[in-house]
């Protein structure tokens, strides 16, 4: 048998038993993409809030420190930091209400997924 007749066999036996699976493209939604950069997104503007006064004295008040706070926002699910963001947008410019209720949620969200131990006396 000559080379180009090996050759040929060769080839013909890897085509044959060696199939490559197809590969499935999918269109990729704008929603898909955009999440992940809004979660980042909503994570800053919490970390952000903690910069205020008003929120550090409520922090303050509650035994929180701002790093605590901020790791606690670290470790919050992209929908809980989606919600809280949310709620704090919905919520008047300066409102000291506001503030009072964002930390409030975070904190008895905290507890209920079990990240804290804040409401021991309860």
């Amino acid at each position: 048998m000559s080379t180009t007749h090996l050759l040929t066999f060769l080839l013909s036996m890897l085509i044959a038993f060696f199939q490559v699976a197809p590969s499935y493209a999918g269109m990729v939604s704008t929603d898909k993409s955009f999440t992940k950069q809004s979660v980042q997104i909503d994570r800053e503007n919490l970390r952000s809030l903690m910069a205020r006064d008003e929120v550090r004295s409520l922090l303050a008040g509650n035994g929180l420190t701002v790093e605590q706070a901020q790791q606690r926002v670290d470790v919050l699910t992209d929908k809980e930091a989606r919600l809280l963001a949310e709620k704090f947008n919905e919520q008047p410019a300066g409102g000291f209400l506001g503030a009072l209720l964002i930390i409030g949620l975070v904190l008895i969200i905290l507890e209920l997924a079990g990240v804290t131990d804040i409401f021991t006396g309860i």
